[in-house]
């Protein structure tokens, strides 16, 4: 069970009184930045993704400020000199996007791998996951994973899928 908890402003106020000045949570990031309070749900998965990546020994930063505004990734996640932003889906059918240059999903996955070289995905479930997975392996370069088998298996690893382009995905038909 996961929960969103905030200190009211006489809590702010009290633990500045004791010397401990409260610092702006992510949560507040999100509402300002990310329109939070409207999109709950992906909210609160961005949250919980960066909670799992900090489990993980990652360095997490959401809603990182990027030189691009083309980009506007959910996360940046910084380990053992690697550097990847993410983008935190909650699609319930994201099989069912039309692909086309006015596509706004499309044209995020496009930016992503433009910026960074690669695309980088959480989901909520494995099968959101596969779904995206279809669509993006086809095409880029990139990490992907999902936060229900990342809330079951503490112990693996951030990344649940990576994998190169060309692939044999991109290469059926081609041979």
């Amino acid at each position: 069970m996961y929960a969103v908890l905030r200190l009211t402003d006489n809590g702010v106020a009290f633990a500045y009184e004791l010397g401990c000045p409260i610092r702006k949570s992510e949560w507040d990031v999100l509402v300002q930045k990310h329109n939070a309070e409207e999109h709950a749900n992906h909210a609160f998965a961005v949250l919980l993704f960066a909670y799992h990546a900090r489990r993980r020994g990652w360095r997490v930063e959401v809603c990182p400020p990027v030189d691009n505004p083309l980009v506007e990734p959910d996360v940046l996640v910084e380990k053992d000199g690697e550097r990847i932003y993410v983008e935190v889906e909650v699609l319930r059918h994201p099989r069912k996007r039309k692909d086309g240059a006015d596509n706004t999903w499309v044209r995020k996955w496009r930016n992503q791998r433009n910026f960074q070289g690669r695309v980088a995905v959480c989901t909520l479930t494995p099968k959101r996951m596969q779904g995206i997975l279809r669509y993006l392996k086809l095409r880029y370069p990139g990490v992907a994973t999902e936060l229900t088998t990342l809330a079951k298996q503490p112990d693996c690893d951030l990344w649940l899928e990576r994998w190169n382009w060309p692939n044999e995905f991109s290469m059926r038909g081609y041979r």
